[in-house]
């Protein structure tokens, strides 16, 4: 610090301690101008939720205050000596201040004088303050710390699943599942029947096959005529329907016609197929003669259509020798 001297009249010379006491009075007076410690009028106090906390523990720390007429809080009200607590959450309430802290400290702790800021009627910043907060920690290693005896960090134990034992079985049992599956399919696409049916027959020796059975079984003669009709009708429909490469076997008699158009050789089926419509719906009974005469026709048809050996269809005729 410069000390200023001056000389007295006399001679001699002294500091000027009172200019020097003077500007430290006035630095003080304006450093306190703008914000003032009040207690007129105005008090705070201060309340632990609890004393004595863990480590980790949640704790509300509540500011009650009662402000001179005229005094308000700022919008965010400051509140001094926390600043070294770790608050999570804040309540401003009408006269009340709550804070929530976690207790992070290892041991016992006091906190600076706890103070809040507020506003006179004037609009002067004014501050009041209370005594400091103390919080008792304690620790997690009982009442003596000092004498705990900390234990080595153990291994992870491993935990065996039930059904890990079984696990290869099961894999073995997927596998020959899968196997046993793949074989049936393989099987039913390349069995041997399927081959065979595919390969068996032509449809001309098919149908010529299915009328000597059918002839065979005598359902005319016993008076099924509606039966044997029905079951006649759908031989030279499927035989048609493989030929011509048309759903005949789905359609009625007057479709077949329309699609057919003027070919000679299906128009001369179409008759029989007529007669069997009679029969079925109309109840019409044909005579033996009749009958033999739809055999026949049938066989002449199916010999025109395809490309049949004359000893494919020399087989004794039931129906006709009966008849």
């Amino acid at each position: 610090m410069r000390v200023f001297q001056v000389h007295d009249p006399r001679g001699g010379k002294w500091p000027i301690v009172l200019w020097t006491m003077g500007f430290v009075m006035l630095t003080a007076w304006l450093a306190g101008a703008d914000t003032e410690v009040v207690s007129s009028a105005s008090s705070l106090s201060v309340s632990v939720e609890k004393n004595n906390a863990n480590i980790g523990d949640l704790l509300w720390l509540t500011l009650t205050y009662d402000l001179p007429e005229g005094g308000r809080l700022p919008e965010d009200p400051v509140v001094g000596g926390v600043e070294k607590l770790t608050i999570v959450e804040r309540e401003v309430l009408p006269g009340e201040i709550k804070l929530r802290l976690i207790v992070d400290q290892l041991e016992s702790f006091q906190t600076e004088p706890i103070s809040l800021t507020f506003f006179d009627k004037d609009g002067n910043e004014q501050r009041i303050e209370t005594a400091p907060v103390i919080i008792d920690v304690s620790s997690n290693l009982g009442e003596k710390p000092e004498e705990a005896t900390l234990r080595p960090i153990q291994d992870i134990i491993p935990i065996r699943s039930r059904w890990l034992p079984f696990l290869p079985w099961a894999a073995v049992a997927g596998i020959l599942f899968c196997i046993v599956i793949g074989w049936l399919w393989w099987r039913r696409k390349h069995r041997p029947g399927s081959i065979l049916a595919a390969a068996a027959d032509p449809p001309h020796i098919q149908a010529v096959k299915e009328i000597d059975q059918l002839v065979a079984g005598g359902l005319f003669e016993k008076g099924e005529v509606k039966t044997f009709y029905f079951l006649f009708s759908e031989i030279i429909r499927r035989y048609m329907e493989s030929i011509r490469h048309f759903p005949a076997a789905e359609m009625t008699t007057e479709e077949i016609v329309r699609h057919v158009g003027n070919t000679s050789q299906d128009q001369e089926i179409l008759p029989l197929l007529r007669q069997a419509d009679l029969v079925k719906f109309a109840d019409t009974i044909p005579t033996p003669d009749r009958k033999a005469r739809d055999i026949e026709a049938a066989r002449t048809y199916i010999r025109q259509t395809g490309p049949i050996q004359a000893d494919a269809l020399d087989v004794p005729h039931h129906s006709e020798a009966g008849a």
